[in-house]
């Protein structure tokens, strides 16, 4: 419902400002300042508004098609509007299909360029990574090393842990980063974490080098991890909260009213 009504919104905005240039025809528009009338500003938002998203959706495709006339742009919106259109309805909407199938198949072939890139980089980083002293390598390929090695107890799946650790590329780019220890449930952690988390004993700090199929794969993770990255996290395990700890506590007033 909201990208409905923010969408709606941007369409609303973006007829204002085109009828309000087409009924200006040659008119001169005064420049705009902090001095102006309350009608005048709010008629440059708008213009700008719709004008600022228009180049960020262009911007946005141009990654993957040829760049497009804005002046073609803004000449379809006004017609649009005069209710006199040079394309037939039915050959907007195919021209439309195609631009959504030709942007699709674009951002497909670079998402594909991209996951090559980094399989192969992946496998060359954890190749030499492997042989370097401290690092040991479990059977389903997980990289760790112990930085240091703590007494406590061991996590198992079920439990809460509270960790500290820093995320990074094998380019040594950081994507994430906790300095104050956060609570996360092993069991809603990536396959690699898992595995890793378990390896240690609180107070521990640890070393992963995560294969991508132990991490987020060749689908990556939003625009923070690239697809068939291999993730680097140096990770400290503060404490753990067993499950059976949990099942034993009290309820909570909340918990009861439920």
């Amino acid at each position: 419902m909201t990208k409905f009504v923010k969408k709606a919104a941007v369409i609303s905005m973006l007829a204002a400002a085109v009828m309000a240039i087409s009924a200006c025809g040659d008119k001169k528009v005064q420049s705009i300042t902090d001095k102006s009338t309350f009608e005048e500003k709010s008629a440059y938002s708008i213009g700008a508004s719709v004008g600022l998203y228009l180049k960020k959706m262009l911007d946005q495709q141009q990654e993957y098609i040829s760049p497009m006339d804005q002046e073609i742009v803004l000449k379809g919106v006004s017609d649009a509007l005069k209710g006199s259109t040079a394309l037939k309805e039915k050959d907007i909407e195919t021209s439309l299909q195609a631009l959504d199938q030709k942007l699709k198949e674009s951002m497909q072939a670079k998402q594909a360029a991209i996951a090559k890139k980094n399989l192969e980089a992946g496998e060359k980083f954890l190749s030499e990574n492997k042989s370097k002293e401290g690092v040991k390598v479990t059977a389903s390929g997980l990289q760790y090393k112990v930085i240091t090695q703590g007494e406590g107890e061991t996590a198992k799946k079920g439990d809460t842990v509270t960790v500290t650790y820093k995320g990074t590329t094998i380019d040594g780019k950081v994507f994430d980063e906790q300095r104050e220890g956060v609570d996360f449930p092993l069991d809603n952690m990536i396959p690699g974490w898992i595995e890793g988390i378990e390896l240690m004993n609180a107070g521990s700090e640890y070393q992963f080098v995560i294969p991508s199929a132990l991490a987020y794969g060749e689908a990556g993770a939003g625009d923070t991890i690239e697809p068939n990255s291999v993730l680097i996290f140096d990770v400290k395990l503060v404490a753990i909260k067993k499950a059976e700890d949990k099942k034993a506590a009290p309820a909570t007033a909340e918990e009861k009213s439920n």
